[in-house]
């Protein structure tokens, strides 16, 4: 299990928090979200005071606009109480948000009551993705007919290359052949790849 964490995440105290037999924690700079679970689901976390500014400040729709087009699963997480905090905003104005997140992009919004609940949730989907990722990779009879679509099953076999990874190689590579004779270092350009996964891939190639 691996979760990268976006750099500007490291005061927020969940990191540590993180640090578990079994799963892996890598700290980037991440394009979207703060938390990008294996490979395939990307959290957007706010504090309820964080998500009540971000309405204020127009930020919020356009991060989960973003985050709809650019990523695979996203999420959402309110990290306490956005109803009871110190910022005067109206009920009704607050509940709009979070619905026109549910019902008008489609995005789930997730709730967590402290930290430590928050590190709770990273880690059960990352344990659930994880399982799921072990059951997909038999793969149940699954043959690939375009030529891309094969090119990606390939390389969702490499350890740890869930569908967004895998996009993330081709795309920059190119060709499936380039990324088998990628170097460690050029493996580590792309984005959710750190070392750790890089020296991993590296293994299974050579």
């Amino acid at each position: 299990m691996r979760i990268t964490v976006d750099h500007r995440e490291a005061a927020s105290g969940i990191i540590e928090s993180l640090q578990k037999p079994g799963l892996v924690v890598e700290i980037q700079s991440l394009s979207f979200g703060d938390y990008l679970i294996n490979d395939t689901v990307t959290v957007e976390r706010k504090t309820g005071s964080d998500f009540l500014i971000s309405i204020i400040d127009g930020r919020l729709f356009s991060q989960v606009a973003v985050l709809k087009q650019k990523c695979d699963f996203p999420l959402v997480l309110i990290e306490g109480n956005p109803f009871k905090t110190d910022i005067a905003m109206n009920d009704s104005a607050i509940r709009g948000a979070i619905l026109s997140i549910q019902s008008v992009w489609y995005v789930p919004v997730l709730y967590s009551r402290c930290k430590e609940e928050t590190c709770d949730i990273l880690m059960t989907i990352a344990k659930q993705r994880d399982a799921q990722q072990e059951e997909l990779s038999l793969r149940h009879g699954y043959r690939p007919k375009r030529l891309k679509s094969k090119q990606l099953y390939v390389l969702q076999g490499l350890p740890h290359v869930g569908p967004v990874l895998a996009k993330r190689l081709l795309s920059h590579f190119k060709t499936v052949k380039n990324v088998v004779v990628a170097t460690e270092s050029e493996l580590m350009e792309i984005e959710g790849i750190g070392l750790n996964l890089a020296t991993k891939i590296l293994n299974v190639l050579n």
